[in-house]
């Protein structure tokens, strides 16, 4: 009865603008969600008097009630969100942009409260996983069916109006996520404490839903609006970094599933921090220099990447060959809201496989350039026999580890799956398999370059075949001798040698006489790409002839 009387005399008020949707949403739920009529009246005359719906909302009480009363009811009774008007104008979109508003209105309060943050956070966290990805310069452009969902067997793409998306859009910015980083992590220390006290529940809870919101954001929204704040404004890292840093030393990762477990189910509770963490401090390393890295140690310390760096181990071995997901996104991250939806976990799951498979690499780069701890600390402690054989096979769950993150599988352990292929390619051939052979001209002031030029046009079946080579001296005229095998060997020895002088320009050298690409090369070379790619295809024709490797100290 409240509620049909008081529609007409909302919609009066509030039809003065597109907002209307919203702010009508607003209200219906307030009723529902049994506010009292004297509540109502307040909101009523508000809204009479002048004030937009973000202004009244943004009233300490008014707005503590009405957050949590969302927070407690809206996962729970989802049928307490307003119908949908239009696929335009959803119930649930129209709800979140004027809440986001009034949340940038409650947030800049000095009096806003932890608990208020805890809500807000928390209810638009749910509004946003309701929403298709939000498109962006950044982003690809969606095919068809990338942004539907289903409804029984009729396929409906949703298409937020224009307004309605760019109001949400526009309300998560660097204002927003400053205040609402600054009321979560206002009093939580960013410096590590003792080892043995895992963090308390004040902490638990702000980690919780700031790592909920981020990660739903980060699969709705352009992430360019947002990153650079994150990384560099806010407090976020550190105080990620600390909680993951105790609960890794504690061998004990605080729960998470009570208030997210539409988002995590029995998932573990590191998946959250974790798809947080990675691309934001990955942001964050694009632009620190070396000497902020190694000697002012910014922003973390030497000491916390190797701890870092097991931590990443751990989970991606956890995620990628103990325990991988059950829909495997071939390598795509899930993306589309009806996959995400569906298979929540396991979309997670991807999105957390492919986020610290991007971080380790890049900490792999930093421990090339100069290294702060052991390269054993990035290999993963189960690549026993089994692996290495799986490996071996092409369409394997461990050969899809081997070409995601080679870095996890030692040295080593590389060499004798690659024997082990090598091997099949001979069976499958057979022992009298027929190659072609190849006769090569090479001109001994010019090796690489008629190396290359000539090397490079063969296919990979030509590459198997036998390479006769002649020198060419410097009048034009070919070189006394035979090729039966000693010439192509100190032809393909000269080949690495010129390439990995220093001179060439190809390679730098370290304090340690380690080789490193040079960054400079393309200043000298200008198919610097092209030769690097080269080089990479000389080892799989050394291997085969006798074993021989590259004798070149290169850094891993």
């Amino acid at each position: 009865m409240i509620f049909q009387f008081l529609l007409p005399i909302t919609s009066a008020f509030c039809l003065r603008s597109w907002r209307c949707c919203g702010t009508l949403c607003m209200l219906g739920l307030f009723i529902q969600s049994f506010l009292g009529c004297l509540q109502i009246k307040v909101i009523l005359i508000c809204l009479y008097s002048g004030y937009t719906s973000e202004q009244v909302f943004a009233f300490q009480s008014l707005t503590q009630y009405y957050t949590n009363q969302m927070a407690l009811c809206v996962q729970n009774h989802a049928n307490v969100l307003p119908i949908d008007t239009s696929n335009e104008f959803p119930g649930y979109a129209c709800l979140l942009g004027h809440i986001l508003e009034t949340a940038r209105a409650a947030l800049s309060q000095p009096d806003c409260s932890f608990e208020m943050a805890i809500d807000l956070a928390a209810v638009t966290t749910f509004l946003l996983e309701s929403l298709p990805p939000i498109k962006s310069s950044s982003r690809e452009s969606s095919t068809v069916g990338e942004d539907d969902m289903t409804i029984g067997d009729e396929v409906v793409e949703i298409t937020l109006d224009d307004n309605l998306e760019r109001q949400i859009t526009n309300a998560v910015d660097s204002c927003f996520l400053l205040q609402l980083a600054n009321v979560l992590f206002g009093g939580i220390s960013t410096v590590c404490g003792s080892h043995n006290e895992g963090p308390d529940d004040k902490e638990v809870a702000a980690v919780a839903v700031a790592c909920a919101f981020l990660h739903v954001t980060f699969n709705t929204l352009p992430l360019e609006r947002i990153m650079t704040i994150l990384a560099y404004r806010t407090e976020l890292v550190p105080v990620l970094w600390n909680f993951m840093k105790r609960c890794h030393l504690n061998q004990k990762w605080s729960s998470f599933a009570e208030r997210f477990s539409y988002l995590l189910g029995d998932a573990p509770s590191w998946l959250l921090p974790l798809s947080v963490f990675c691309p934001v401090y990955k942001h964050m390393l694009m632009i620190v220099d070396n000497e902020e890295f190694f000697e002012e140690e910014k922003p973390l310390s030497l000491k916390d990447f190797r701890c870092l760096i097991v931590i990443l181990r751990q989970a991606l071995w956890q995620l990628l060959w103990v325990n991988p997901s059950a829909h495997p996104s071939s390598g795509k991250s899930v993306s589309n809201t009806f996959a995400r939806k569906r298979h929540p976990i396991e979309a997670t799951q991807n999105r957390v496989g492919t986020v610290a498979t991007e971080l380790l690499s890049q900490l792999q780069d930093w421990n090339s350039r100069q290294q702060f701890t052991p390269h054993t600390d990035f290999h993963a402690d189960g690549v026993n026999d089994f692996f290495i054989s799986q490996a071996a096979m092409e369409g394997t769950k461990a050969c899809d580890i081997l070409k995601q993150a080679p870095f996890l599988i030692p040295f080593t352990s590389r060499v004798k799956i690659f024997t082990s292929q090598l091997a099949s390619v001979r069976q499958r051939q057979g022992a009298h398999g027929v190659f072609p052979r190849n006769r090569f001209r090479i001109r001994r002031d010019h090796i690489l370059e008629d190396a290359y030029n000539q090397m490079s046009a063969l296919s990979g079946e030509d590459l198997r075949g036998l390479i006769r080579v002649t020198f060419v001296n410097e009048f034009g005229e070919e070189e006394a001798g035979i090729d039966s095998g000693g010439i192509f060997k100190d032809f393909m020895e000269d080949i690495t040698r010129a390439a990995f002088d220093v001179w060439y320009g190809l390679f730098k050298e370290t304090s340690d006489h380690l080789l490193y690409p040079n960054p400079g090369s393309g200043m000298i070379h200008e198919q610097h790409i092209q030769f690097f790619h080269f080089l990479g295809t000389l080892p799989a024709k050394l291997y085969p002839l006798q074993g021989l490797l590259i004798r070149h100290n290169v850094t891993l």
